[in-house]
């Protein structure tokens, strides 16, 4: 725990961001009063990205002791506000008229999801959807925080590529399950976020095992070990295995992360770890200020 609150200190996270990039064009991709800004991205839907999202923010506000914001990128199906069990719109502000994102579990959050009704389908071509994430980054009064985690879209088409050039990306986290047609799509992640000069911070495979309530005997459904021999092939760090469990899919439905309803089960541990983790890269791409090398 001393480790953790180390690594994760106030006092000891600067923006890697800001250095990351030169001149009045770098600044012009910064959001005033926001330090960091890190991507978790998939190449498909269906992989748990939001689920992750979603614990390592609280994670990172709850047991890093972070300032944190959360926003909810997949325009067409937002899903963040039931995850953080979000209620009502977001307020403006009267100053300078921006939107006054939702905070719940200490992140505060911001979605397309709390901006229309429930239910409703968005049916909207790429220059609207690029308009939308720009209201939704820029235009919100985000205040001071140390993270800003970024729930991007499944995919690698339009929309992620021009989230990536026009927020400046500290990181991003490729999240996968163990099977080969969930890793193919997630290399095409990596590639893309290279192409537009993000580093990665590696790869976190979700779903990895199911753990038999009688017996503990771990059985893989899904495969085993393919994020691992994917992070290794490309060399990537493997952030580790998050374990297909109930309470995380329950959590998810009632609004009510595991991490908080459980915070002391092996999963939510976990979910700590991979906090602490990327809290300690980015201060270390921060010292050496480097870009983590992609083999592709």
């Amino acid at each position: 725990m001393n480790r953790l609150r180390r690594h994760c200190s106030l006092g000891g996270l600067r923006g890697f961001a800001a250095q990351s990039g030169k001149g009045a064009h770098a600044q012009s991709l910064k959001i005033a009063g926001i330090n960091d800004i890190i991507a978790v991205a998939s190449g498909k839907g269906g992989v748990g990205k939001s689920t992750t999202a979603v614990n390592l923010s609280v994670s990172l506000a709850n047991k890093c002791r972070l300032r944190v914001g959360l926003l909810d990128a997949d325009v067409y199906g937002p899903s963040i506000p039931i995850m953080m069990k979000l209620h009502g719109k977001p307020e403006v502000s009267a100053a300078d008229k921006k939107m006054i994102p939702i905070e719940n579990y200490g992140v505060k959050c911001m979605s397309m999801g709390s901006l229309v009704a429930s239910g409703d389908a968005l049916v909207w071509r790429g220059p609207m959807v690029m308009k939308a994430l720009e209201q939704m980054t820029r235009g919100v009064d985000w205040g001071v925080l140390d993270i800003l985690v970024v729930d991007m879209p499944p995919g690698t088409g339009d929309a992620q590529i021009s989230i990536s050039q026009r927020l400046q990306l500290s990181g991003a986290l490729i999240v996968s399950t163990p099977q080969d047609v969930a890793l193919m799509d997630a290399r095409r992640g990596v590639k893309m976020f290279s192409q537009v000069n993000v580093p990665i911070l590696g790869i976190l495979e979700n779903m990895s095992y199911f753990k038999c309530p009688n017996c503990n005997e771990p059985f893989y459904i899904f495969g085993k070990g393919g994020a691992q021999k994917t992070a290794d092939e490309m060399g990537m760090k493997f952030l580790g295995e998050v374990a297909l469990e109930t309470g995380i899919r329950s959590g998810c439905d009632e609004g009510v992360p595991i991490v908080i309803s459980n915070p002391d089960s092996f999963v939510s541990q976990t979910y700590g770890d991979i906090a602490q983790k990327i809290v300690s890269m980015l201060e270390q791409n921060k010292q050496q200020h480097f870009h983590p090398e992609i083999n592709l």
